[in-house]
Formats: structure tokens, sequence, C-alpha cells
């Protein structure tokens, strides 16, 4: 099957991203959508994309196998992915220092006005060294904690500090 590219480019107001608010309502310049097939739903406002789902900007970057995203697509409200697994890497910028989030879990959901990822299904959390393993994660991105549960428990790796 011959892939299908869907692109919206949208320029607006950059503003750096700080740890507050790394997802914020000026944290991006440009999004680029691509996937093998996307589609309007009968409900306006909503897309679903299926088969190598990327969705990106310079600081942050979703894929997945299948995508719902609600809401337009410069902002969404929500987006809903599925994969095997499906991720969300945020690059930080943080007082001159480097740092990237990334999550990922067989279903991974963002949710924009609370600034919230649920992941679910051998959900993984990697904050900077980090590593946050459970059935079950949500993590608020503006106040960069998480709740981690699921009936194999909660698995949390650290390196050591010297």
């Amino acid at each position: 099957m011959m892939k299908k590219t869907v692109t919206w480019c949208l320029l607006m107001t950059m503003c750096c991203l700080c740890s507050a608010a790394p997802l914020g309502e000026d944290a991006f310049e440009m999004i680029s959508i691509s996937a093998d097939e996307a589609s309007e739903d009968e409900q306006p406002g909503i897309l679903h994309f299926n088969g190598h789902f990327l969705m990106q900007s310079a600081d942050w970057q979703l894929n997945s196998d299948e995508a719902t995203v609600y809401g337009s697509p410069d902002k969404p409200d929500r987006v809903y992915l599925e994969g095997s697994p499906a991720s969300f890497l945020i690059n930080l910028d943080h007082n001159d220092k480097q740092a990237q989030i990334r999550a990922s879990a067989m279903v991974v959901e963002y949710l924009r006005d609370e600034n919230l990822l649920m992941l679910s299904g051998g959900a993984t959390l990697m904050l900077g060294d980090e590593v946050i393993s459970s059935t079950a994660i949500d993590y608020d991105i503006e106040t960069n904690r998480y709740r981690a549960s699921g009936s194999d428990g909660v698995q949390i790796r650290v390196p050591p500090v010297y």
C-alpha cells in the first residue's frame, strides 16, 4: 500500500519551553502529522489515523500504530494513541540544560487542558535518568509529578548519585 502523508503546517509565535508548561499554548511553531491513512470522523473536529502515525513539533513527538486527534490539529484538545507501544517524547531546554521526558505504553492519551499524559498497558515513564514502570501511569507535565499503579506493582529505577 502506498503511504499517504497528511501534513499540517502552522506558523505561530515561538515561545521557549520551560519546565512549568512544556506543552503550553505557545510551545511550538509548526506541527507535522503523517500516517499511512487519515480520515475525518462524522463528528466535526475528530481525525483518525492508521499506520505509522507521527505527530511532531520541534519540541515533542508522538508515535503510534493508530491515533485519534480531537480538536484542531494545531492545538488538539486530546490525542489518543494505540500502538506496540505508542510513545510520547518531550525535549526540554531548561536553565541551559537539555532534558528529555519519554513515555510509552500500549495506550497513551494526552489531554491538553490538563497538560496530562495517561499511560496504560506496560507503561514506562523516563524522567531524565529516572525510569518508572507500571501497568498505568498518569503524568502531570506542568508539575512534573506522576502517579503509578497496577496489579504488578510499580518499579522505579534511579541511578546512584555520587
